[in-house]
């Protein structure tokens, strides 16, 4: 990957009326550019979805202008169906177009409060110029605008339609729509599922698939899932840049243009990372991840527990991860459940622990058989899912297992959302409770709010960790969590099974710190964490 020419789909500048900017000058993500080390970028302007689409689209261009980044940055222009009836709105976009400077549209149906077919009739003056439109797509969409999407993708068919920063939630609708529609092409800036790229190139060839990156916090993380995609090198060079090049209807680079950033000089583990090597010199545990069939919107294509086994070992190997500790019994019978992945995962001695679910529906059943459990050696603590199960933390449900984790000084893996069922909030009366505990706040808690009564929680109690996976979801930077609560109260975990786990650890490694602040978190505090506990005797 150090060679190959990168070219982001996703980039925006400017101050947001609905979020903290995250560049309010080009010359910030400029930066951000060189540090990841792309090379291009499409770019539009936030005053053009928050103010008015004319008005944010010239600035655009003038400060392009103004910086000199025209060899960079390529302008996309934000279209709502008002610019249509707007005085020289209309003329104006032609005018861009037809000079070859414009050759990107981007639509923001969710904030600029319209449905996706409106754009017709703009579509319908702008189809001369083979546009690339590419919708801005939210976690959860509606159907509407999904089959709107493709009612406008059949219409023109000499338009590009593209749907960005789309994560897993819906991603079967993305997969439905490049099935209906040869013109449709999907970005990689929050395809945090495991191999989901191989997916996409399996089934519609790497010709679909544009590079793109997310929040700035999520830094290296769609550089690294590219970088050990299991894909062939000429595959990857159409995804990096080939592609977009190609519907943008611009030449190739001769060489590179991103500079190098001073940030990595204490960066190994990440320029190693980047490059498609495994992490050497680290042992790492990834404190969060599943195993076995799935479903539940996900898009996992080995059905058998062996087969799935092997795939995570294989992927482990190629990433220089030793072990994985899994959450195997989320959605099933929790007693037979538990024991069946415990009994799966043996054949494979030292890459795999496990965490026993405890699912209050089951409590009496679990609750008699934790010593049997636990007497092996296999399950080194529990994890609980309460916002899926709708139980949430307060339930005396949990009660059990909170005391026998406290009792023998267990970890517990607990799904955390800003939500009514497992916010980090509510844990205030119970993780002094249980001192001999570690609670291991999964997901950091989730969205901005949580993100900060995790770090309020972590802070007040020093038997409370704050877990990496799934932090990705708040354009709030990890770094600061980190420091806030201290590079020794951090575990390392992907969600692999489900997510990919070279995204989740690229995400981590490219952090701006330097490795000597990340490595604990990547194994280190999971070891003093196991160490701790007490050895379970069978009665």
């Amino acid at each position: 990957m150090n060679n190959i020419k990168l070219f982001n789909v996703n980039g925006c500048i400017g101050h947001s009326a609905y979020e903290t900017p995250e560049f309010t000058r080009l010359s910030d993500f400029i930066r951000h550019l060189d540090y990841l080390e792309i090379d291009r970028s499409l770019v539009w302007h936030v005053e053009a979805r928050d103010v008015n689409p004319a008005r944010g689209n010239r600035r655009l261009l003038k400060e392009i202008d103004e910086g000199g980044y025209g060899d960079r940055l390529m302008p996309a222009f934000v279209i709502t169906p008002a610019c249509y009836y707007e005085y020289g709105t209309l003329a104006f976009l032609k005018e861009s177009m037809s000079s070859g400077r414009v050759r990107a549209l981007r639509i923001i149906p969710d904030v600029s409060r319209f449905q996706i077919r409106e754009i017709e009739r703009i579509l319908a003056e702008l189809a001369a110029f083979e546009p690339l439109v590419l919708w801005d797509c939210p976690t959860f969409t509606s159907e509407f605008y999904v089959r709107d999407f493709e009612y406008l993708a059949g219409k023109f068919p000499a338009i590009s339609f593209a749907i960005t920063q789309k994560m897993w939630p819906g991603f079967g609708s993305v997969l439905d729509l490049m099935w209906r529609r040869p013109n449709i092409y999907v970005d990689t800036s929050w395809l945090h599922m495991r191999a989901t790229i191989e997916l996409l190139k399996d089934n519609f060839g790497a010709g679909r698939v544009l590079f793109g990156i997310g929040y700035k916090s999520h830094y290296g993380a769609a550089v690294a899932a590219l970088a050990h995609a299991q894909i062939k090198p000429e595959a990857k060079e159409l995804i990096a840049h080939g592609n977009i090049e190609r519907l943008l209807k611009i030449k190739p680079l001769a060489e590179k243009l991103s500079a190098p950033s001073n940030l990595l000089k204490n960066k190994a583990l990440w320029k190693s990372f980047r490059s498609g090597l495994p992490v050497n010199g680290v042992k790492i545990i990834d404190a969060h991840s599943h195993a076995g069939p799935s479903t539940r919107g996900w898009f996992i294509r080995e059905n058998d527990y062996d087969d799935n086994l092997q795939a995570l070992i294989r992927q482990m190997d190629r990433l220089g991860v030793h072990k994985l500790i899994i959450c195997p019994a989320l959605f099933g019978n929790a007693v037979m459940e538990n024991r069946a992945a415990a009994e799966a995962m043996k054949k494979y001695p030292g890459r795999f622990s496990g965490y026993l679910v405890f699912n209050p529906f089951y409590g009496s059943e679990m609750t008699a058989e934790l010593d049997n459990f636990f007497a092996d050696n296999f399950f080194v603590g529990f994890k609980i899912l309460p916002s899926y199960w709708k139980i949430p933390v307060t339930d005396p449900g949990y009660i059990p297992m909170w005391q026998y984790a406290d009792k023998y000084n267990l970890p517990i893996l607990i799904h955390t959302w800003d939500d009514s069922y497992n916010s980090p909030a509510m844990f205030r009366d119970i993780a002094g409770k249980y001192p001999g505990a570690t609670f291991l706040l999964g997901h950091s808690g989730g969205g901005t709010r949580g993100r900060n009564e995790a770090e309020e929680l972590a802070l007040a109690n020093p038997n409370v960790m704050l877990e990496f996976c799934g932090s990705f979801t708040t354009p709030k930077p990890f770094e600061d969590s980190l420091k806030a609560v201290g590079a020794n109260r951090v575990v390392f975990g992907s969600d692999t099974g489900a997510h990919c786990e070279a995204w989740e650890l690229g995400r981590f490694l490219s952090m701006p710190l330097p490795d000597d602040e990340l490595i604990p978190a990547l194994g280190t505090n999971m070891e003093h964490i196991l160490a701790k506990s007490k050895r379970v005797v069978k009665k």
